[in-house]
């Protein structure tokens, strides 16, 4: 009996740990566009995510030696999962830094919000390639409480002002769809996540970084050295990079992942907060409204479709 109860309370801690390593994840994600955008502002959006990805990357590598596993368990993984990982992490990493890099200040808001409107994407997608048949009203309500958020999140004095840059929403807005065709794929091929390969994947994203930014001569023209600088650097890839997807595989295999996937919506939430904390420009009126509709736009469609896996 006093077994017995050690195995459950053990158990239960396992869990509560796990849950806990997910949270952690959902916060490190929230600082995703932060980074990118005083990465770019210090050292040039590609150079910046070079060394982010690059130090996210040594930051499993380091994780996995701990765990006392074969380096190569994070690299081999099916060919086609390569393939599409190629699109739906590394190029869409590359066109989100982008996006965050050369928008307008008073626009980072809304070019995080229209990132986030992935989840929708998925649903929509699921339609053709999973063959799900959500509720549609749901759906409907869905997708127009998403977009809804979009449109609000500018300022009303700004509200019929055409963006001075529209490729940094192009960006966005695809870097979003190809993440969402990526989801859609490994839950299509029931893919494990630790067979997803996201070292991998990261480690291709910073050397198409490092070819850009030596393309584009930012290499070249890089400003010096500081400790501020070397903060987001670090910070970026030993947290949302690094940390965050490690501790993320730990919350979905071990955790209360019905509680992980309904705190994963303060995401769009979180992120649009601390953008609009640190960069004032990007704090419209509307910013925080339309991050709570398209969480709850998100928190729709998932729950209108009949595969919730």
């Amino acid at each position: 009996m006093e077994t017995q109860l050690n195995d459950t309370l053990s158990t239960s801690h396992s869990k509560a740990r796990a849950t806990l390593a997910a949270v952690g994840s959902i916060m490190l994600w929230c600082w995703s566009g932060v980074c990118f955008r005083k990465g770019s502002e210090a050292l040039g959006d590609m150079v910046y995510l070079a060394l982010m990805t690059g130090s996210g990357t040594l930051t499993v590598l380091i994780i996995q030696r701990l765990r006392r596993r074969p380096f190569i368990d994070l690299y081999c993984i099916p060919l086609r999962v390569k393939l599409a990982g190629f699109f739906g992490v590394a190029l869409y990493t590359v066109m989100l830094a982008a996006a965050f890099g050369m928008a307008e200040s008073s626009d980072l808001g809304q070019i995080n919000l229209v990132h986030y409107l992935w989840p929708i994407w998925i649903v929509i997608l699921g339609i053709g390639m999973l063959k799900d048949r959500p509720n549609i009203p749901l759906t409907f309500t869905g997708v127009l409480c998403g977009f809804t958020g979009v449109v609000i999140s500018r300022d009303m004095d700004s509200f019929f002002r055409t963006p001075g840059e529209l490729i940094p929403y192009i960006l966005a807005l695809t870097g979003g769809l190809l993440w969402a065709v990526y989801s859609v794929l490994l839950r299509k091929w029931r893919v494990p996540e630790e067979k997803g390969g996201t070292a991998f994947h990261f480690a291709v994203c910073a050397l198409i970084s490092a070819f850009i930014a030596g393309f584009k001569g930012q290499w070249s023209s890089m400003p010096g050295w500081s400790l501020d600088t070397l903060f987001w650097v670090l910070f970026g890839g030993i947290g949302p990079v690094g940390l965050g997807y490690y501790w993320w595989e730990i919350g979905v295999k071990k955790g209360a992942v019905h509680l992980i996937a309904a705190l994963a919506y303060f995401i769009p939430i979180g992120s649009s907060l601390f953008i609009g904390l640190i960069f004032k420009e990007a704090m419209s009126s509307g910013l925080l409204p339309g991050a709570l509709l398209i969480a709850l736009g998100a928190w729709l469609v998932r729950h209108s479709s009949h595969d919730q896996a």
